[in-house]
């Protein structure tokens, strides 16, 4: 997954916003995107699990550590996402017990593309 992480990386638009346990950051995904890769011929769109990744990478940043899905809960996926679009991603997180409760929404224009909440657990790797 580590050059999967790599090319999300890369596809950044700016550098992450932080503030305490929030976050914001912007992707934008080229027609050449590895992600892209038999989903679907002729037709790509971004895997709902590169949409989880793009908010455990976020959330990574923003606690300060590397973490591992505990569970996704309250997914809604409201709108494919193609190549070139603008994604803006908004977590916040909060503490729960040992592990990490991280609420997401992923925008285009505006508008709400998906939502969920990501379990997360400190990674002992």
């Amino acid at each position: 997954m580590s050059r999967m992480r790599a090319a999300i990386k890369e596809s950044a638009l700016a550098p992450a916003q932080i503030t305490e346990l929030t976050g914001v950051q912007r992707f934008s995904f080229g027609q050449n995107f590895i992600g892209f890769a038999g989903h679907f011929p002729e037709y790509p769109i971004l895997p709902a699990v590169l949409q989880v990744l793009l908010a455990q990478l976020l959330a990574e940043e923003i606690i300060g550590s590397p973490l591992s899905v505990l569970s996704l809960t309250r997914a809604k996926f409201l709108r494919q996402l193609r190549p070139e679009d603008q994604i803006e991603v908004h977590l916040s997180c909060r503490k729960k017990d040992t592990a990490w409760a991280c609420r997401c929404e992923l925008q285009v224009d505006g508008q709400s593309a998906a939502s969920f909440t990501l379990n997360l657990g400190v990674s002992t790797c």
